[in-house]
């Protein structure tokens, strides 16, 4: 019995070798248990390597990603035309978003968050990046808000690359010429299914007749990976609301 829940524990990861545990049983038990407790401290050391080399390949990608952010910024300073130093910059902000979910990865401590990402933290952080990547448009009032939920990693890179492109999008064309305006981001988890809603009181636009825009193109990928719906409202001086709902979980 005790050999068999050895076993089980080993399995589960969570086993502590104890060389005592057999003393005075048959030889046979006891060499049977010392396999046992190496085979244990191998399966640690291995998880332990593994963990490792798991922070070091975000920690790399996460400063190759930054220095494509930099080339990039570096190569829209010189773009004279106003379309193509925006198309870089929305680029540059898509590579942001990945780098920030790679840092976040690499600053994880705690063994059993691993693969899961505090969404409130990277929406906010997220935020922080877009209003810093759109300063010169101090007319708009970007504020966000999101529930604390663990994602999922493969569920995190469709989302968050989802928000940079309704985020952008929305400084792009909502606020012309200097028009004042709210921009809002909100993340929020019920019934089992996530909601990002990304809303703007700007011009708006005819929502039915954007199909081929780049934009429109990517969110509706994203939606797709994350196996949920896209919807977009739109009118004409009252603003436009972008909302994605997804199954909590889904991933592609």
């Amino acid at each position: 019995m005790l050999l068999r829940e050895q076993a089980q524990q080993i399995g589960k990861g969570n086993y502590q070798p104890n060389p005592e545990l057999f003393t005075g049983a048959p030889e046979d038990i006891i060499l049977l248990n010392g396999d046992l407790n190496i085979l244990a401290l191998e399966m640690r050391e291995r998880d332990r390597l593994q963990l490792a080399l798991t922070h070091e390949v975000h920690h790399r990608v996460k400063n190759n990603l930054q220095i494509v952010t930099s080339l990039l910024s570096m190569q829209a300073s010189k773009i004279a035309d106003p379309l193509g130093r925006a198309a870089l910059g929305q680029t540059r902000a898509r590579m942001g978003a990945l780098a920030l979910i790679h840092r976040m990865l690499y600053e994880q401590t705690d063994d059993s968050t691993q693969g899961q990402i505090d969404i409130a933290r990277l929406m906010n952080e997220l935020c922080a990046q877009l209003r810093l990547m759109h300063h010169d448009a101090t007319h708009v009032d970007f504020s966000c808000a999101a529930d604390a939920h663990s994602v999922p990693l493969d569920s995190t890179v469709p989302l968050i690359l989802f928000a940079v492109e309704a985020v952008t999008n929305a400084y792009r064309h909502a606020f012309p010429e200097g028009r004042a305006g709210k921009l809002t981001m909100q993340f929020g988890v019920v019934d089992g299914h996530a909601q990002l809603r990304v809303t703007d009181d700007g011009i708006g636009h005819d929502a039915t007749g954007d199909f081929t825009s780049m934009g429109r193109q990517l969110m509706n990928a994203f939606a797709h990976q994350l196996g949920g719906k896209l919807e977009i409202v739109s009118a004409p001086e009252t603003g436009t609301i972008i909302s994605l709902t997804y199954p909590v979980g889904a991933t592609a």
